[in-house]
């Protein structure tokens, strides 16, 4: 297999039957998308893969499909103490209970914003008035989560990453 960076949730979806038909034919394949304003994982997963109302969600056994409640980032900030170090700034800057968030990506921005340093601002912000993060957000972020993220302590501060770390070990 292969690590896909698919750039947006809209590409995730289009694919996610050939997802099933990929796992009913012995491959592992390993989903991971935002829960965003979505109210909750089941009703995003019935939603995708057509499952009615009230119906048991049942996906082939190669198949971890995982949603992170609400962004990517609240796993990120989980690892509260690293994250802080990285920046930085203090941990106490961060939630304790980042899946909580509404919008954890803003409110990594708005940390960023009020605490960061300005070499952080310049790369993790917006610069104009269309853009939604920083010219090196991702870069800065991949950075950090290959090089100094820690899931096993991000998992004690994040249940949805727990639950996803659970998953992948059953593969």
């Amino acid at each position: 297999g292969f690590p896909a960076v698919k750039k947006g949730v809209g590409n995730i979806r289009k694919q996610a039957p050939a997802y099933v038909e990929m796992a009913r034919n012995g491959l592992r394949v390993i989903v991971v998308v935002d829960l965003d304003t979505t109210s909750c994982a089941p009703t995003l997963l019935r939603d995708w893969f057509s499952i009615r109302s009230g119906a048991d969600i049942l996906l082939p056994e190669n198949l971890v499909f995982r949603v992170a409640v609400r962004e990517i980032e609240s796993w990120i900030m989980a690892d509260r103490a690293c994250l802080a170090r990285y920046l930085g700034i203090r941990s106490d800057n961060f939630p304790r209970d980042p899946d909580a968030l509404h919008d954890p990506k803003q409110e990594l921005l708005n940390v960023i914003r009020r605490k960061g340093q300005r070499s952080w601002h310049r790369e993790m912000l917006p610069q104009g008035p269309t853009a939604s993060i920083g010219p090196a957000y991702n870069e800065r972020l991949c950075d950090f989560v290959e090089e100094h993220w820690e899931p096993e302590r991000a998992a004690g501060n994040s249940s949805s990453l727990r639950k996803a770390m659970k998953a992948l070990m059953r593969l």
